[in-house]
C-alpha cells in the first residue's frame, strides 16, 4: 500500500516547492489511515478486476468517459473566471484529459473487446453532462485537486495490479501507457496545490472548502468500493470470467 500523504510530500519536496501552513494542515487532516484509497480493500478490489479481461475494458471504458467529462468541466471554469497564467496550466490540462480519454479507450481493444470512441468535448449536448460541478474558480480547483491526488494513487495501483496479473500480453501493452498518462497526473497534483497554497496564504478561510472536497473525494471513493464490491457479489461469474 502507499503512503499518500508521504508521498505527496515528498513529490513536493522534489519539485522544491515549499508549502504554506495552512495546505500542509489540511492535507496532514485529509490524508490519514481512514483514507480510502490507500486502504488494502482499494487495492484487493483493484487487483481483482485487473485478472479479469472484461472488467478491465470497463473500467478502461469508465475511465475514457471520466476524464473526457473532466476536460469539459476544467474547459468551462478556465474560459470564465481563471487569471491568464492559470487560465494556461488549465487549458493544458484539458488537452492532456482529452488525451488520457483517447489512451484508456484505445487499450480496451489489447483486452479483446471493442469500443466506440466518445467524445465529451464539444456540443450542447455533452456540456450539459458535465455541469454538476461548483461553477467558483477556488472551489473548483479544490475539488480537482483532491480528484488528481487520487488518481495518480489509482494509477499506481493499477500498475501494480498490472504487473500481478496472470495476461502478461495486455499488461506488457498497457503499462507503459499507464506510466505516461501518470507522469501527466502528477503534474496537475502539483499546479492545483500550488495554487491552492497561494490562495490560503491570501484567504484562510478557503481552507473550510479544501477540507469539505477532500472529505467528499474520500467518502465518495469509499462509495465506490462498496459499489464495486457488490456489483462483484452479484456479477462475479460474468465478471470475474476470463473469456
Amino acid at each position: 500500500m502507499y503512503d499518500v500523504l508521504a508521498d505527496l510530500k515528498n513529490l513536493y519536496k522534489e519539485r522544491e516547492i515549499e508549502l504554506g501552513e495552512l495546505y500542509v494542515e489540511s492535507m496532514t487532516t485529509a490524508l490519514n489511515h481512514q483514507l480510502s484509497y490507500q486502504v488494502p480493500a482499494m487495492y484487493g478490489i483493484t487487483r481483482t478486476l485487473f485478472d479479469s479481461p472484461r472488467m478491465i475494458a470497463w473500467n478502461l471504458v469508465q475511465n475514457g468517459i471520466d476524464e473526457a467529462k473532466g476536460a469539459a468541466r476544467i474547459q468551462i471554469i478556465a474560459e470564465k473566471y481563471a487569471d491568464p497564467e492559470l487560465a494556461k496550466k488549465m487549458h493544458r490540462h484539458v488537452g492532456e484529459e482529452l488525451k488520457h480519454s483517447r489512451l484508456f479507450l484505445n487499450m480496451v481493444q489489447l483486452t479483446g473487446y471493442q469500443t466506440v470512441e466518445v467524445d465529451l468535448a464539444d456540443g450542447e449536448e455533452q456540456v450539459g453532462m458535465v455541469m454538476d460541478f461548483d461553477d467558483e474558480l477556488r472551489a473548483f480547483i479544490c475539488r480537482v485537486h483532491s480528484i488528481e491526488i487520487r488518481s495518480w494513487t489509482v494509477l499506481r495501483y493499477y500498475l501494480d495490479a498490472l504487473r500481478e496479473m496472470s495476461r502478461q500480453d495486455i499488461a506488457e501493452k498497457m503499462i507503459p501507457v499507464i506510466e505516461h498518462i501518470m507522469v501527466d497526473e502528477i503534474n496537475h497534483v502539483v499546479y492545483t496545490g500550488e495554487a491552492i497554497d497561494g490562495w490560503l496564504r491570501e484567504d484562510p478561510s478557503l481552507k473550510e472548502t479544501l477540507d469539505g472536497c477532500f472529505a467528499h473525494t474520500n467518502r465518495e471513493t469509499w462509495q465506490d468500493i462498496a459499489g464495486m464490491a457488490k456489483y462483484l457479489a452479484d456479477n462475479y461469474s460474468f465478471a470475474l470470467d476470463p473469456e
